[in-house]
Parts: structure tokens; C-alpha cells; sequence
């Protein structure tokens, strides 16, 4: 949801240094029943100005290159710590102590750079950060629309573009709002199909609804990922060896609140994830099956609005009724691999709440 700035080697490069650096303090010796602090303090003093540097040019955020605010949240503590020691009487033992926490507390910063997970996989990006475009180079970007929203035999327009809203860090702008059947559509590129994939999302949804779109490229004729009964992750696949419908029971959303969702089809298996704990698996054989012609990728919709047939109930575009996200969405990750549980897991750290 925030531009990105990369420090990282920078910083890497410090902690390298401060590694290697060796650090000889001493001090006056006096009789062991008296409290010595006519300590030298040179050294310590220099480390935490170069650390306090270090600290004010690390960007805050959740994006690549940019670091959590508790990570920077943990180094000013140790910043303040050595301040502290610099300018009380303190004994050469706890001078150096506070050299030895300080440094240590910057080479674990230095590790806390956000970094892309699987950036080699990640087909389409979508961040929500006021406009609906693709965060990667891969130009995924998306378009406003209404969409279709009624019964089999009364569809109408919604007349609805999804707005933008405040995101799970409260911010305003950078999350959208779908209701009344709006969506997002992305242009198709055979990118869009792949043969297996990962889907990893943001999800708050206003109310339980047995048909409540997330993502679907081509409904059950490709994939649909879905809300359904009780607010369980819901997948449809068209796979090469049959097409599969699996949920993520026990793990559910809950009305009103966020929660990050994500599903893995490929090598064998489907697996949901609810707030970076896996909730479940099954083995499943076969990969996506390829569409047999193009059609745009739909974020809040079943299908974009000018696929649907309302006449002939044998056409696969057939609108059975209304079927469409009613809440928000937000860093809508998709991905042309099968994410490890790790991977997951990173995701989720990397974009959580603090």
C-alpha cells in the first residue's frame, strides 16, 4: 500500500561492518568494594550515533525495501537504552554490555527489511493504494466497472463502482469497498491461466453471503475463490483430471473484520491458509485446466459484465443471479506457484497490523 524504497544494502552493508568491528574499551581499576564509572564511553557514544542514523533512514511500512514498526520500534528502544548509558555513570562492564546490545540490535534490524517473497512467481500485484493498479511489471492493471446484480430472471445493472475505503491500518484510501455487484476487471493474458497458482488476499467482508466473489477468471469453467455459507474460503477449479469444489472448514472470516486469506492449487493438493495458520488441506491431482477462449479476469464478480447470457441456460456464461463480493478487499496477491507455508507466513507478517 506504500511506494517503495529500498535501503537495504545499505543497511546490510552497516551490519556487515559492525560485525567485524573489534572494540578494545578500558577503563581505571580501583579497589573492587568501590563502584568504578570513570569508564570510556568513546566508542559506544560513536555506534549510537551511527545506529540512531541508521534508524532515521529506515523507511516504515509494509512494502519491499521498507521495515515493520515494531522493527523500528525495537531498535529506537535499544537506541535509547545506549543513550541512556551514555550520559549516566555506569561502570566499563556496562558500557561495554550496551555496546554489545546495541550492535546486536541493529544486525537484527538489518534482517527485518521487507523482502518480496517468491518475486520470480508473483504474476499480478494489486495494492489498492488509491487506484487499481498492477504493483508489478507485469502491468495487470485493473478497471472500475459495475456490474450485474439480481435474479435469473430480473438481472440489472448495480450502477455501483467499488470506492475506495480505509484499510486494516486504518488508513483512508487504500482498500476498496465492493457492493451491489462492482468489481474490478482485468484484462486477460494467457499469464492469468496458469497451470497452478496461489492466491493470497485481504478480506472484509460486510455480511455472509453464500456467493460472495473474491477472485474469478471464467467462474467454475476456470476458478472461482469465493466466500460461501458461514464465511468458510471457497474454491472452484476447472483441473485438467475433473473439476474440484473444496473449503477451508474449520477456517472462516468473521463479519466486520479482516483477516488474510490465501489458497494453493497445484503439485497434488489444495490448501487454505485463514491469518497465516494453515486450516486445511487435500490431495488433488492435475493442474488448471487452460481456457478454451479469453476472458477478463473479474476481482468482486462471478464474470465481467459483458460475458453473461441471460437467454439460453445451456450457454456456460448463463447468469444464474446475482453472485458478488459484498464488503472490501485489499493487496490482492496472485501467483503462478504453489506457496509454501513459510511463504505464506512471511506474506502475513510482512502485512499484518502491528
Amino acid at each position: 500500500m506504500i511506494f517503495q524504497i529500498n535501503r537495504s544494502n545499505t543497511l546490510t552493508s552497516f551490519a556487515i561492518g559492525l560485525a567485524t568491528t573489534v572494540v578494545v574499551l578500558s577503563g581505571c581499576s580501583k579497589d573492587d568494594n568501590e563502584r568504578d564509572v570513570n569508564s570510556n564511553k568513546a566508542e559506544l557514544k560513536r555506534l549510537t550515533d551511527s545506529v540512531n542514523a541508521v534508524y532515521s533512514n529506515a523507511p516504515e511500512g509494509r512494502d519491499v525495501g521498507q521495515y515493520p514498526k515494531q522493527a523500528r520500534t525495537e531498535l529506537k528502544k535499544a537506541i535509547d537504552m545506549a543513550h541512556t548509558v551514555n550520559t549516566g555513570e555506569y561502570t566499563q562492564q556496562e558500557v561495554n554490555s550496551a555496546f554489545s546490545s546495541l550492535r546486536r540490535a541493529v544486525s537484527a534490524f538489518s534482517q527485518r527489511a521487507i523482502a518480496e517473497v517468491a518475486a520470480e512467481n508473483l504474476i499480478a500485484k494489486w495494492l489498492f493504494a488509491g487506484n487499481t493498479l498492477d504493483a508489478t511489471p507485469n502491468k495487470h492493471d485493473g478497471i472500475l466497472k459495475s456490474g450485474i446484480i439480481g435474479t435469473e430472471k430480473s438481472p440489472v445493472d448495480g450502477g455501483t463502482l467499488p470506492v475506495l475505503t480505509t484499510d486494516r491500518f486504518g488508513q483512508t484510501g487504500n482498500a476498496y469497498e465492493f457492493s451491489n455487484g462492482a468489481y474490478i476487471e482485468v484484462p486477460y493474458t494467457a499469464s492469468l491461466n496458469p497451470e497452478v497458482m496461489s492466491i493470497s488476499l485481504w478480506v472484509n467482508p460486510k455480511e455472509t453471503f453464500g456467493d460472495n466473489y473474491m477472485v474469478s477468471l471464467n467462474r467454475w469453467n476456470g476458478f472461482k475463490f469465493q466466500l460461501q455459507t458461514d464465511n468458510f474460503l471457497f474454491l472452484t477449479m476447472k483441473a485438467t483430471t475433473a473439476t474440484y469444489d473444496r473449503d477451508s472448514n474449520p477456517g472462516k472470516m468473521t463479519v466486520g473484520q479482516w483477516h488474510h486469506a490465501v489458497v494453493t492449487f497445484g503439485n497434488g493438493a489444495i490448501t487454505f491458509y485463514v491469518d497465516g495458520v494453515q486450516s486445511k488441506t487435500e490431495s488433488l491431482l492435475g493442474t488448471l485446466a487452460k481456457l478454451t477462449s479469453p476472458i477478463n479476469l473479474a476481482i468482486g464478480q462471478q464474470l465481467p459484465k459483458d460475458k453473461f447470457n441471460f437467454t439460453d441456460s445451456s450457454n456456460p456464461n448463463y447468469f444464474y443471479g446475482g453472485s458478488f463480493f459484498k464488503g472490501s478487499l485489499d493487496d490482492i496477491r496472485y501467483y503462478n506457484k504453489v506457496l509454501s507455508a513459510d511463504e505464506v507466513g512471511r506474506i502475513y507478517n510482512n502485512e499484518k497490523p502491528d
